[in-house]
């Protein structure tokens, strides 16, 4: 059987700084590994920092590192037009999927590209100027010259038709799949969090970049609601620092929730899946997202939902989860407080959340990006 060459481009990604493209890249290029295809060999171009970022998913597919940190976006970019078509053309690779939302402009053979999101064309005033622009005039270049454009979820998938005009056959859905995981002990963790799950007061978890859409503001407010009607509670924030970390950080300040706000940063997965599977509920008030891999996790953990009703959340949650106006801080403050009280009861909450979570299988993850490559092959001329 002769084996057909793809190749994954994730030289576009700095580990621990792009948040959940990174977590839903590597896990749907992990299913589809589960599925062992026979007839297809996979090869990962990335930065060499990815090796000790993944080292489980390095031991299962073929890994050529470019040499260089990634700090630098514009050396990135350059590598990709350069190291990367040199590897393409050496490698024999048929089609090249590249991961990042755009393709170099230096492109060897057929591509496939995943966009998680169009917030750089819907919100550019989130990025920078130069980012802004440059993303904007890449990313439709890049779908219409796609063989196969992929996409997160259907949200994003009817954005990508509609605002490109791109052919429906040609652009497939592929979610993040999720399957749950053993989780560890308390005693297994760190001091941190081992005193946080020991502690009786109940708590609520975040799980996002400090970037502005994540809107931290909103639940930062309908935190402080609560404890203003003497209610305890404490919310627990983790993940990397992002554009508005520092207004996050000021807005804990002014809101006088020093005592109630935990940041724990980015923590390993293990730790968190476990600080979400104890924690009151997940709060998701992001404005802008192109699957939410967290309000999967927490249902598929048990975990109660309260989320914003924005982009493609509510297709994840479905009827499992909370879904609130965005921005609206007295509909987040009832939240929490019907949540601190039981409303509806947890067990009610977690089961109907299990269910949801089965939607989006790791296996079915997997199938659905195989098929995206198979589809890719075949349009070959």
């Amino acid at each position: 059987m002769s084996r057909r060459r793809i190749g994954v481009n994730m030289v576009w990604m700095v580990p621990g700084v792009v948040g959940g493209s990174e977590e839903y890249s590597v896990r749907t290029l992990e299913a589809l590994l589960d599925r062992s295809p026979a007839d297809l060999d996979l090869t990962v171009f990335a930065l060499d920092t990815f090796r000790e970022a993944h080292p489980e998913l390095c031991r299962r597919v073929a890994v050529e590192t470019v040499g260089i940190g990634g700090g630098n976006r514009a050396i990135r970019l350059g590598a990709e037009s350069t190291w990367l078509a040199s590897q393409t053309r050496r490698h024999h690779i048929e089609v090249m999927h590249h991961v990042g939302g755009r393709s170099p402009a230096v492109r060897p053979c057929p591509t496939v590209v995943t966009v998680h999101d169009l917030q750089p064309v819907v919100y550019p005033e989130h990025f920078g100027p130069v980012k802004s622009r440059y993303l904007r005039w890449a990313i439709p270049r890049s779908v219409r010259a796609a063989r196969v454009v992929i996409a997160p979820s259907e949200y994003v998938r009817g954005e990508l038709i509609d605002r490109y005009q791109l052919d429906p056959e040609r652009v497939v859905a592929v979610s993040a799949g999720y399957d749950v995981p053993r989780l560890p002990s308390i005693d297994a963790v760190g001091p941190d969090v081992a005193d946080l799950l020991a502690h009786p007061e109940p708590f609520f978890v975040y799980p996002a970049v400090t970037h502005p859409h994540k809107d931290h503001a909103t639940v930062l407010r309908a935190v402080a609601a609560v404890v203003a009607e003497g209610r305890r509670l404490r919310l627990v924030l983790t993940g990397a620092a992002g554009d508005a970390d520092a207004e996050v950080d000021a807005l804990v300040r002014e809101l006088g929730l020093d005592d109630q706000v935990i940041r724990l940063g980015r923590v390993d997965r293990e730790v968190l899946d476990l600080v979400i599977a104890r924690a009151d509920a997940l709060v998701f008030p992001s404005r802008f997202e192109g699957f939410g891999i967290p309000v999967l996790e927490a249902m598929a953990l048990g975990c109660p939902v309260i989320a914003a009703d924005a982009t493609a959340v509510p297709e994840v949650v479905g009827t499992a989860g909370l879904l609130l106006p965005p921005g609206d801080v007295p509909a987040w403050t009832a939240a929490l407080l019907d949540r601190l009280d039981g409303r509806p009861p947890r067990e009610q909450a977690a089961a109907a959340g299990r269910a949801q979570a089965t939607r989006f299988a790791r296996a079915r993850s997997g199938e659905r990006l195989e098929q995206a490559y198979r589809l890719a092959l075949d349009l070959a001329p």
